[in-house]
């Protein structure tokens, strides 16, 4: 009831705006953060019944956005956003719409505790080198400058080249806090302009305070902590907000594309950990006062490291981190699913697979919008590079725009996870979970969901001769390992379909797509391999799974 009250006092407050003009009228506090909540789940209802596709669509939808749509400024610039820019975007349109301060990164560079020493000593030396020219420059003052500039390229070089994907972390080095006055457009260009994932990957235990600060802090799994409008950090990649989580402990996320497509997804193994250094995990809005002054995290009852170093907490790696719940130790996703539940670790077998199936359903659904993306952008009709990019998972460009890499895995390891889930619920000693089932035919009633769900899950597109051609999810997951992630080649291979006789590309195509395949057996993804080989060397680099993992549902279920 007390919520409730509280979220009809901030409804009350809810203004109509014609202007663009950001003002700064009130603070935030747990009633706006509560309005948050209802906002970011209006929003994942309405994706998730595809009432919308993209940010711009759901934000001026009265359907996906109830409270703020009709009062959207009439100057509003059309709203594009990927994974990273999404949960910017929402939080700083709510903040907008609310007359709230609101702050983000802006700038970001590698950061380790030996290269961050390492790089203040080097700007402090090439200061007192340059106050000398070449002829009366000391001896010492030069050894000592190109000794700091050889160690700090060489703790530069160890941390990657690509800030999305550093191996020791970042830390941001600017912000920008509105004061009231700005343009809510130009906020806007600003933040698809400026931010990446790689702001994120920022130590959670560090800069929680002074005046450039991580705006965000890791989270206790718990209900009353992980709460709606939180996001989760996916350190290979990828940025998503939690959406709903269900009685059952399952969070549903909502996600955008570099395709500009929003989609609504569950949370599980397809995110996969890190260590602390990486700031990976879930993570909530850290607050702070009118001035711009955050709350450290040892203020924060929520704050907690129990995602990197487990529960209890141990001061280990991540990788030997243990999850207990109720005296029983289990992974971290079926931790954070019995964290989350309400019935503990009871699980009904019935009810959780047709959840499962129905999830992967519109996952499937969804990439027919992607794929359909890149036929009509015309990459298709386009000559194949003679190199794939250096990572396919972790690019720019139109690979980055139109393939699939990222997205079929996170598809792949669903279905891994859906398997694995129904081997648990069929032999329930090799499981943390209590398998709540009142039946006597129990893999017979799986079979039949099964065979039900993947077959009424239908869903079509157009091949190369304009023809259309009707599927479901069932044979998608007959071919689920030959399904194309290069938008350079035929609708028909992007769907595994290499018989159908309609599919005109050239040789150089079809030798890229066979040359392909043990990329597309690899589940887990690798943003530090490089890829980008020509076909010929892509055969002979050991790159990728040799033998397609096998999933075979039929069997498990006798089907």
């Amino acid at each position: 009831m007390a919520r409730v009250i509280v979220v009809l006092i901030a409804l009350m407050s809810i203004n109509t705006y014609s202007s663009t003009r950001w003002e700064v009228a009130r603070q935030w506090s747990p009633a706006e953060e509560e309005l948050f909540s209802e906002f970011i789940q209006n929003i994942g209802k309405a994706i998730k019944a595809r009432k919308c596709k993209t940010t711009d669509e759901c934000l001026r939808s009265p359907v996906a956005n109830p409270l703020f749509a009709k009062n959207n400024p009439s100057g509003m610039i059309s709203i594009f956003a990927d994974c990273a820019d999404l949960p910017y975007i929402l939080r700083a349109y709510f903040a907008f719409m609310r007359k709230l301060p609101f702050v983000y990164p802006k700038g970001v560079t590698f950061y380790s505790k030996k290269l961050d020493q390492a790089r203040q000593d080097y700007y402090r030396l090439k200061r007192e080198y340059d106050s000398y020219n070449f002829f009366n420059r000391p001896r010492e003052v030069r050894s000592q400058f190109k000794e700091a500039e050889k160690l700090f390229k060489k703790l530069q070089k160890e941390a990657g080249k690509d800030l999305r994907y550093s191996r020791t972390g970042n830390k941001i080095t600017g912000m920008v806090k509105i004061r009231g006055g700005e343009n809510l457009n130009s906020i806007f260009h600003d933040i698809v302009g400026s931010i990446s994932t790689a702001v994120f990957r920022v130590n959670g235990s560090l800069f929680d305070s002074g005046d450039v600060f991580r705006d965000t802090y890791p989270v206790k799994i718990s209900r009353e902590s992980l709460t709606i409008g939180s996001v989760i950090y996916d350190p290979a990649g990828h940025i998503a907000l939690v959406a709903d989580i269900t009685e059952t402990g399952k969070i549903y996320l909502i996600d955008a594309h570099p395709d500009n497509s929003i989609t609504y997804i569950s949370y599980g193994e397809k995110f996969s950990r890190s260590p602390l250094s990486r700031g990976a995990g879930f993570v909530k809005w850290r607050p702070y006062d009118s001035n711009y002054n955050p709350v450290p995290n040892d203020q924060l009852a929520d704050y907690s490291l129990e995602q990197f170093f487990g529960y209890p907490e141990r001061n280990v790696s991540f990788k030997q981190a243990r999850f207990n719940f109720n005296n029983i130790e289990m992974d971290f996703n079926h931790f954070v699913r019995a964290r989350l539940s309400t019935r503990g670790l009871s699980i009904d077998p019935i009810e959780d697979s047709k959840a499962s199936l129905d999830d992967l359903c519109r996952d499937f659904k969804d990439r027919v919008d992607a794929v359909n993306k890149a036929i009509t952008s015309g990459i298709v009709t386009q000559r194949a590079p003679k190199k794939l990019p250096d990572n396919i998972y972790g690019t720019n460009g139109d690979w980055e725009t139109y393939s699939t890499p990222s997205r079929d895995a996170r598809l792949k390891a669903s279905v891994r996870e859906i398997y694995n889930s129904f081997k648990e619920y069929l032999n329930p000693q090799d499981t943390d979970f209590d398998i709540s089932y009142d039946g006597d035919d129990l893999k017979g009633e799986l079979a039949q969901i099964f065979k039900e769900k993947t077959s009424s899950c239908k869903y079509q597109f157009s091949l190369s001769d304009g023809s259309s051609y009707q599927t479901n999810l069932s044979e998608s997951l007959s071919r689920l390992f030959d399904l194309s992630f290069d938008p350079y080649q035929c609708i028909e291979l992007r769907w595994g379909l290499t018989n159908t006789g309609t599919c005109d590309q050239d040789r150089d195509k079809w030798d890229w797509y066979r040359a392909q395949s043990s990329l597309r057996n690899q589940i887990d993804r690798d943003y530090s391999q490089f890829m980008g080989y020509d076909i010929s060397d892509l055969e002979r680099s050991g790159l990728g799974v040799s033998k397609k993992p096998e999933f075979d549902f039929k069997k498990l279920l006798s089907l």
